[in-house]
């Protein structure tokens, strides 16, 4: 090599070196058209070996090259790619502010993404129109997330790291959402409170979540619904039922949010006929929603949120055949009915929000809100029923033989009410302090006003059995009128009760957050915080509850961040956990409590130049006062007292990205332990001996879960798409019903389900042709179509059991089986 080469070898790569040495900087914030932050867009120098990701706040600072034209790349799969030339000075720093277009709206591209600085999950609304799933709605989705399950695709509730449906917190624009008391069967459940149609922002918490979020002991589920900017709104129906909103915005100080929805799950219920449930089902839920706002200066608003729902369920069981059993010992269950279910819930809602904020640093809000609701569950039902054994032609399933093996008639009535007002005043603070920390407080008054009355028998005859005959000596036959004709399905066979509840919560909180470096590059983020109860029912407890999380981002090579979350959550009793099985209350009842360390890691990557997130936490929680409680398909009994201690374990972890370009796709693993051990409980065996079961698995001890959400399109053509729903999850744990916690020693069958869903989406692309109709066809954003074949390999999964006895008193578990196989077609517009 000559000294011409190698000295313009050196001059290269002592210029490579300089260039590398030596950055501007850029920093800024990445917005949607309507000035939201887009957090996770991934920006990139190109040509150039650098790149960085927004925070969840939009925020975003990269080094670039000085003295030289270049080009920032920004690329979000919900958003238009985007390419911004820039030249930059010498150490010159410059701030920016990126507007993406939106690709299609909210029908189109969507995403659930880590909102890693305190351990929530941002999750987008959009998302629960495109996953094919029988119930739809937001809580498809957090069912769907690392923690939360759910093995009943008719029920809207989910259990979180162990706990059950009513330790969990759900809130609306800062007012706590509660749900229906007489629920028995998913059937029943109407729609969740929360409409997506009028959905903006969403947190989610599995655990370890901030002081201000209340006393619960599980999770958190934070909605903010939409301000609009402009005039808008959506139709969508399907073969479940149908919503509409509209929105807008006049002049610049009133905007206004009304949404309406409708639901029938009688083409649904109609598929469990294929598990040999021929009743006749008549469920119509209905409510409809409002946001009304006021900016009476830029310093002083008042919200105005409405809610009114309206449900009924009527059934009319016909007859019902289960097959049930092993390969060589299968049973048969066949009953007659007859009789109806009639089941009414009204609720209503109302919230006024009084907002002042007399600068950029500091806010002050006074929410008074009132929650009424009237529920009634009447029914009087008869069933006949045969139990027998049964011998398959393995080959056709047709039944070659049969031996009836006992039968029985039980009658059930039942005529409950419950009312229900909770009213509250919450005065709350947010002060922006020096030194990169945020204050926030808030004081909270509460009234609840129950009425209960409870009035439901069930008589059942099956130790008078008719079949098969037993000849008894003379004398010694059973009469008819024998008081133990009359049997249970635990202890209570006739209950009979009737409360009253008039009480005051007083609660408050405070807590700081100090974001240690400041600047959009943050190293460490502290929150720290305490929250108090007292309840006026339980005068000599006051509970206090410090919470504490810690973030930390290395700034590695690799964009890693870590976070430790501890804090002690006392759960004070509602209604339903103070009442006994005998209908009264218990006046000595404390507060459920929980001490909860969660530690979790997210790291952002790319593959084939595409984003990618891989998230993992691990939590401890010991759980002591707890109320045990039995569960029945999606009906929960308290024991009423604080009867046992327990602890909860597991890890939860989720990689999302997309596997295909512009789709986002996703799987999460949840393993978990829980166990309770019920005090002073013991049992004799057969031999005299005293047992004393210790820890034994809780109702919603679940091991082992897998989600998977993915989404294709054809290639050429985006239009066309595909989702795939699948969950497959290890069996609760069951028992008799009422039966002693002891004697929950089988698991349900795994829970297998899989959702397909077709889409034909009217994009973007579209509109060029379409610019010489009508005002009204121009004013569709997008449109799309879809089919959905829900359970799609037809598994029967099944939601409880209905426990009988034969003459030998053995018992036998017939299950109740979930929905079947089905076909659905819905369309939305949104203009």
């Amino acid at each position: 090599m000559n000294r011409k080469s190698l000295l313009l070898l050196l001059i290269v790569f002592l210029s490579v070196q300089v260039l590398h040495a030596q950055r501007a900087v850029v920093k800024g914030i990445v917005q949607d058209e309507e000035g939201q932050p887009i957090e996770n867009v991934v920006i990139q120098v190109l040509d150039y070996n650098l790149q960085t990701i927004t925070s969840d706040f939009g925020q975003f600072a990269i080094n670039v090259p000085e003295n030289v034209n270049f080009k920032l790349y920004f690329q979000q799969i919900s958003h238009k790619d985007t390419i911004i030339e820039m030249r930059m000075k010498p150490k010159e720093a410059k701030n920016i502010t990126v507007v993406l277009p939106t690709v299609g709206n909210r029908l189109e591209q969507v995403n659930i993404q880590s909102k890693g600085e305190h351990g929530y999950i941002r999750v987008d609304p959009k998302l629960s129109f495109q996953m094919p799933t029988p119930g739809g709605g937001m809580e498809s989705l957090i069912k769907m997330l690392p923690g939360a399950s759910s093995v009943n695709e008719l029920s809207s509730q989910y259990n979180v790291r162990g706990g059950n449906y009513d330790e969990n917190l759900v809130f609306v624009n800062d007012i706590q959402i509660y749900r229906p008391f007489l629920v028995r069967n998913a059937q029943q459940e109407g729609l969740s409170f929360v409409n997506t149609d009028l959905t903006g922002n969403v947190l989610f918490s599995a655990g370890g979540f901030e002081a201000k979020y209340g006393d619960k002991m599980s999770s958190v589920l934070d909605v903010q619904y939409k301000e609009p900017t402009q005039y808008g709104g959506s139709v969508s129906a399907s073969l479940l039922g149908a919503s509409a909103h509209v929105e807008g915005r006049v002049d610049s100080c009133f905007s206004f949010l009304i949404g309406t929805r409708f639901k029938s799950n009688a083409y649904l219920l109609k598929s469990m006929r294929m598990s040999g449930d021929t009743g006749d089902y008549k469920p119509r839920f209905f409510d409809t929603q409002m946001l009304l706002k006021w900016d009476i200066n830029k310093k002083f608003s008042i919200s105005l949120l409405g809610n009114v729902s309206l449900n009924s369920y009527i059934y009319q069981p016909s007859n019902k055949q289960t097959r049930f059993g092993i390969v060589n010992e299968f049973q048969q269950f066949t009953v007659y009915f007859d009789g109806q279910e009639v089941d009414r819930y009204a609720n209503y809602l109302g919230g006024l929000t009084f907002s002042y904020k007399p600068d950029d640093r500091n806010l002050l809000k006074l929410i008074i809100s009132s929650f009424y609701a009237k529920e009634s569950e009447t029914y009087d039902i008869q069933g006949q029923y045969w139990l027998s054994d049964i011998n398959l032609d393995m080959g056709s399933g047709e039944v070659i033989e049969t031996s009836v093996r006992g039968v029985g008639t039980y009658l059930e009535h039942a005529r409950n009410h419950i009312t229900s007002i909770v009213s509250a005043a919450d005065f709350r603070g947010e002060h922006k302090l020096p030194a990169h920390n945020t204050l926030s407080w808030g004081v909270k008054v509460q009234n609840e006003i129950i009425t209960d009355k409870i009035k439901e028998w069930t008589m059942n005859d099956s130790s008078g059995y008719t079949l098969p005959f037993i000849n008894t000596p003379v004398g010694d036959s059973l009469p008819l009128d024998d008081p133990s004709r009359i049997l249970t399905f635990g202890e209570d066979a006739y209950l009979v009760a009737q409360n009253h509840l008039n009480t005051f919560r007083f609660t408050g909180f405070v807590q700081d957050q100090w974001n240690i470096d400041g600047d959009s590059l943050t190293h460490y983020t502290l929150n720290a915080g305490l929250r108090f109860h007292y309840w006026t029912y339980s005068p000599k407890e006051v509970t206090v509850s410090p919470r504490l999380s810690f973030v930390y981002n290395p700034h590695w090579r690799h964009d890693w961040l870590f976070t430790l979350r501890t804090g002690l959550y006392y759960q004070p009793a509602f209604y339903r956990e103070m009442r006994y099985t005998d209908g009264s209350l218990n006046p000595d009842i404390l507060s459920q409590r929980s001490f909860q360390i969660v530690a979790g890691a997210e790291y952002n990557f790319q593959i084939w130049h595409r984003p990618f997130k891989f998230t993992a936490e691990a939590y401890y929680k010991h759980l002591d006062h707890l109320i045990s409680y039995t569960i029945d398909n999606v009906r929960i009994t308290y024991s009423g007292y604080n009867d046992s201690k327990g602890y909860a374990t597991g890890l939860d972890m989720k990689i999302s990205g997309e596997f295909i370009r512009g789709l986002e796709s996703w799987f999460s693993v949840s393993i978990m332990d829980t166990k309770e051990d019920i005090l002073d409980d013991y049992y004799y065996d057969q031999d005299g001996n005293r047992i004393e079961p210790g820890y034994l698995p809780r109702p919603t001890d679940q091991r082992v879960a897998f989600n998977l959400f993915f989404q294709d399109h054809i290639p050429g053509f985006p239009q066309f798409r595909a989702h795939l729903n699948f969950v497959f999850a290890s069996g609760l744990p069951y028992g008799p019903t009422n039966g002693y916690a002891y004697q929950r020693v089988r698991d349900h069958d795994w829970y297998r389900r899989v959702d397909l869903g077709f889409s034909f989406m009217f994009l973007e692309q579209s509109r060029d042709r379409m610019r010489n109709k009508s005002k009204f066809i121009r004013s569709i954003k997008n449109a799309g179509v879809y089919v959905e074949v829900f359970n799609l390999l037809g598994i029967h999964n099944v939601s409880s059991y209905f426990w009988v006895s034969d003459i030998y008193n053995r018992q036998y578990a017939v299950p109740n089986f979930l929905t079947g196989r089905l076909i659905n077609v819905k369309f939305a517009i949104e203009f």
